[in-house]
């Protein structure tokens, strides 16, 4: 148990280390997760989408299929119901995946050094990223329907931005 125990951050301070290093560890293991399969990431980004017919033809200079808005939120009961799809691809998971990847990184060296101020806000902004990005795909892109899932996302972001927020005077001299 004392070999295990040296492996972790010290915890004199506080549980913030040791809350920074569980969650690197969940982080690298949904990154890998994502390479793995998509299943568990359809469960986050759940929402349903359809062609969007209401972009402009093709001109010399645009195309519809360049837009962000090539695809639209599906009515869960209207006639493009049955041909709804998600989001989720191989890539977008493995985007996704390097990115949560190098989240749990920092996380993971911040949580041994969170007296160093760059370090801290590092962590700290991986936390606020992640929150700004899972709100933004529920409220403005609607690739997040929430329910059960996307509780531990959610709560990860923000209430490690908070909790880092608050306590910054407390690691950082």
């Amino acid at each position: 148990m004392d070999q295990l125990k040296a492996l972790l951050p010290s915890g004199e301070k506080g549980y913030l280390p040791y809350y920074l290093f569980a969650i690197s560890l969940v982080a690298m293991g949904n990154a890998l997760q994502n390479l793995a399969t998509l299943h568990y990431t359809r469960r986050i980004y759940n929402g349903r989408f359809v062609p969007n017919t209401s972009l402009p033809p093709a001109t010399g200079k645009s195309d519809p299929e360049d837009s962000v808005a090539v695809l639209k939120p599906a009515s869960a009961t209207g006639k493009d119901a049955a041909k709804a799809k998600d989001q989720v691809t191989p890539l977008a998971a493995r985007v996704f995946g390097t990115y949560t990847f190098m989240a749990g990184i920092i996380r993971f060296y911040a949580s041994y050094q969170l007296e160093n101020a760059s370090l801290y806000q590092l962590a700290m902004w991986t936390h606020i990223i992640a929150g700004v990005h899972f709100t933004s795909e529920l409220l403005v892109f609607k690739t997040i329907k929430f329910s059960g899932p996307q509780f531990f996302p959610f709560a990860a972001a923000y209430s490690g931005a908070i909790w880092m927020y608050l306590q910054y005077g407390h690691y950082v001299q």
